[in-house]
């Protein structure tokens, strides 16, 4: 078979860029699809991208067989291209309105979880199958003989990888926050056909001879390939799916720990798969430039599979070493502008993953060169290679997640897929004959060495890593199928040893002890006054607006603070708990004091499951719905704050129900938090807004009026337990609660009156950096702040009501001086509200601890 010319290997391998860029962009896109119909637990989420691997995994190993027949692989090619582009557009336009489809046919929220994830794979199979079938055909056009095979197939294979890279860069920071979910479904959609189109021109403009349909028996050429026939090759075969176990065991385990030292933001997450994606990229193009041909094939991979192993343990080090390393990063790119953060992120990534990754990089084109046989079953071996080593992936990555991590922790995952590698090293050496005893020698030394450097990395680096912090205790410690949780205890002593705080004359003297729930990166919850102050509100405000609540959804648990404050209200009949996490409730008893065992109440129900979808497939309804989901910017959590899930909220809310959400004002820019307002608004007949402490919201919504009646209030006040819960967070009476009142619906609709709602097609809050004005100006909110609407008010102390509005305003001034550092003037606002209303715990805490004490040091 004649060679193809360079020039014509570049265009296909431009082309085969664009599509790798689709292919990304198409994976992103059905994964928050379908997290929306599954539910975003973690083992839902894996359900979805396990679904998407298994169809590229038919469509390689299909497609790979079809392909050693194919006469004209450059066409059939191009039309896999324009196919997957229809096909993809035309999945996405069904994912999109699925929810409504399944609620139509009677099935909402999809039935069980096993039924959902065969939905997944249905539905995803068609363009799956088609992307998978790409990379074989394609294959078997470049391959016109064995030596160099491995060459020409890292080359390709490396430059669709990048271009998987640049359309995860490109969707993730840029596509979806501009244009939203559907267009760049669309633009991909688009590129798939350019490409199929471009393609079938080449095609047309060549003629190419057609290709012969039949292999010769033998190979074309001893050695290596040669020997690596029978049983041998089929070692070999099942050797590169265990690297495949090995390589998305890393993954997993990379994003997995590197998530508690960057942020919980989508873009992390983007950085962190980019960087494992260039890696791949490196190694495939070393290999293909530098190796390929110069070193025997079969010792190379002995050589990359020993040296991954210590390179896992290395990357496993640094992670223990996340702290400081992060801290020597933002030093160094401090002064590279607002989004220099993004940059230290990658830096860290890259200084992680980089090397072991690109490791990885070199065994798929290394394997395909040793296990080719002959040059016409180039592209059956290639898909039957990626099959396997995907098969492999998508093992490890449950294996890991939801077996050996649960089991024996992430460290110990770590040194066990490190051991794996070796292991690999040690077993295909065995299998070459070839090998010299000094080379085998070595490499058993090497295994002693790893074992040695196991050994000597302290057994709990990674929870340190995780869980210490220099101001803090730690309580509790859990490594779950979710991530790892830790509950961190704070009190006068750490605080001021710690040398991060002011801490004043006096402060080691006060009684001051407060917790944490960490999970990840993300701060869940706290105890501290403020935070509890607005949880508390969460749910005494929904309850004291609902003339008879009985029954209750709250979705996450956090430290149980809102939960404890449902069950102190005596007519409560039923309490509904809905948290992803098993970890947080395990976690419950060390806030006891908090939420008074809300979780063990007899009234309490407690279901794990994602908030949204338990929503979809509920049939229940109830008086009050209270959500409070992490940070709106962290990723995936948007799903919670969009109009179509406040739609869904409404379905669940039985006649006269009433809605509470919180909503932090500051963690995103102005024009996104107006946004997430205007989401209820769009949904709800009428809005109220509450700010109890800083700048953290409760928006209550309902359809009907939402007004105090004031002798209402006033007899649940007189309940014990009630009036206990309110007072222990600063409301001594009703009309402290009345006083965080800020707008009501029309004041609320002006507010946001030009800024667009977020949607599940444009969940612009979750791709932040592109959809900014300007920081959240509390001012423009003040200044439109009123007295809350009344439904009876009979008894009303006006004059007290108005002190009480004036006091909250003047805490809210203090806030936003505290964040500007004028810290002395925001103590000066606090002061003249106590002076308007008298002291209660919540002023008491802020001018005792938070703004004497805790402000940060040097202030």
């Amino acid at each position: 078979m004649n060679r193809i010319s360079a020039r014509v290997f570049a265009a296909v391998g431009l082309l085969f860029v664009a599509s790798g860029m689709s292919g990304l962009v198409f994976e992103v896109i059905w994964v928050r699809y379908l997290t929306l119909v599954v539910g975003h637990t973690t083992f839902a989420a894996s359900l979805v991208v396990s679904a998407f691997l298994a169809g590229l995994v038919l469509g390689s190993l299909g497609w790979g067989r079809v392909a050693d027949r194919l006469k004209h692989p450059l066409l059939a090619y191009g039309l896999l291209e324009a196919a997957t582009g229809v096909l993809a557009l035309g999945i996405t336009r069904v994912l999109a309105s699925l929810p409504e489809g399944l609620s139509a046919l009677g099935l909402p929220g999809g039935g069980p979880l096993p039924v959902r994830g065969v939905l997944a794979f249905l539905l995803v199979l068609p363009p799956t199958f088609f992307m998978g079938g790409t990379l074989p055909v394609l294959m078997r056009f470049v391959a016109r003989e064995l030596e160099g095979l491995g060459r020409s197939f890292g080359v390709l294979y490396s430059l669709n990888t990048l271009g998987a890279a640049l359309g995860c860069g490109l969707a993730g920071f840029y596509l979806i926050g501009a244009v939203g979910l559907w267009r760049t479904a669309a633009l991909a959609a688009g590129l798939n056909v350019l490409v199929g189109l471009a393609v079938v021109l080449l095609h047309l403009w060549l003629r190419p001879e057609p290709l012969s349909a039949s292999a010769p028996a033998a190979p074309e050429s001893p050695g290596e390939a040669s020997a690596f026939q029978g049983s041998r090759r089929t070692l070999l075969v099942a050797a590169f799916a265990l690297c495949g176990f090995a390589s998305i065991s890393y993954e997993v385990l990379w994003f997995r720990l590197l998530s508690t030292s960057l942020d919980s933001t989508t873009y992390a997450f983007t950085i962190l798969l980019v960087t494992f994606l260039l890696g791949l990229v490196v190694g495939g193009f070393v290999y293909s430039l530098k190796l390929a041909g110069r070193v025997r094939e079969l010792e190379l991979f002995v050589t990359v599979e020993s040296l991954l192993a210590f390179a896992g343990l290395l990357s496993m080090a640094l992670l223990g070493l996340s702290r400081p390393v992060s801290q020597l990063l933002s030093g160094l790119v401090g002064g590279w502008g607002p989004n220099a953060v993004y940059v230290g992120m990658l830096l860290h990534a890259a200084l992680v993953i980089l090397v072991p990754a690109s490791l990885i990089g070199i065994i798929f084109p290394l394997v395909v060169q040793l296990t080719t046989r002959h040059v016409a079953n180039a592209a059956s071996n290639v898909g039957l290679l990626y099959s396997v080593n995907t098969l492999g992936g998508i093992v490890g990555s449950l294996a890991v997640g939801f077996v050996l991590v649960p089991a024996v922790g992430t460290q110990w995952t770590f040194v066990l897929v490190c051991a794996l590698n070796m292991a690999l090293a040690l077993g295909v050496q065995a299998l070459d004959t070839e090998a010299q005893p000094r080379a085998r020698r070595s490499m058993w030394a090497g295994a002693a060495l790893l074992a040695v450097a196991v050994v000597m990395v302290p057994g709990d680096l990674l929870v340190r890593a995780f869980a210490d912090h220099v101001d803090s205790r730690v309580r509790f410690v859990r490594e779950g199928v979710d991530g790892a949780l830790a509950v961190l205890e704070y009190d006068n002593a750490s605080v001021c040893d710690s040398g991060l705080y002011a801490c004043g004359p006096g402060c080691r003297e006060r009684s001051f002890r407060h917790q944490q729930l960490l999970f990840g990166s993300v701060s869940y919850a706290n105890t501290a006054l403020p935070r509890k102050r607005y949880m508390a509100t969460l749910a005494h405000l929904p309850m004291l607006l609902h003339p008879e609540p009985r029954e209750v959804l709250q979705v996450c648990f956090g430290t149980g603070s809102t939960a404890g404050s449902f069950t102190s209200h005596p007519g409560l009949r039923s309490l509904t708990i809905v948290d992803t996490n098993p970890d947080v409730l395990a976690a419950a008893p060390h806030f006891a004091e908090h939420n008074h065992g809300a979780a063990e109440d007899p009234r309490t129900h407690v279901v794990f499951d994602d908030g949204r979808h338990f929503l979809l497939a509920s049939q229940g309804r109830y008086d009050v719905i209270s959500f409070e989901p992490p940070p709106p910017r962290s990723a995936g959590v948007v799903g919670l704050y969009t109009t179509e899930f406040y739609r869904e909220v409404k379905q669940r809310l039985a006649p006269g129900g009433v809605l509470a959400q919180w909503i932090p004002l500051q963690q995103q820019p102005d024009n996104l938090t107006r946004g997430m307002v205007s989401s209820l608004l769009e949904a709800f007949s009428e809005v109220t807004l509450w700010i109890p402490s800083d700048y953290e919201a409760v928006l209550v919504a309902a359809d009907r009026p939402l007004g105090v009646d004031v002798a209402g209030w006033e007899a649940r006040w007189a309940q014990a337990p009630v009036a206990r819960s309110l007072a222990d967070v600063g409301f001594t009476s009703p009309y402290g609660l009345m006083g965080t009142y800020v707008a009501g619906t029309e004041a609320l609709r002006r507010w946001t009156r030009g800024y667009a709602p977020v949607t599940d097609d444009h969940p612009a809050v979750e791709y932040f950096l592109f959809n900014a004005d300007k920081p959240f100006d509390p001012e423009a909110l003040l200044a439109m702040a009123e007295q809350p609407a009344l439904v009876r008010g009979e008894g009303l102390d006006g004059v007290r009501l108005s002190r009480e509005l004036e006091a909250n305003r003047r805490v809210l001034e203090s806030t936003r001086l505290k964040r500007g550092g004028e810290w002395d003037a925001a103590r000066a606002r606090v002061e003249e509200a106590r002076a308007q209303v008298g002291d209660n715990a919540f002023l008491s805490f802020l001018l005792d601890l938070e703004l004497d004490c805790l402000r940060p040091a040097g202030h």
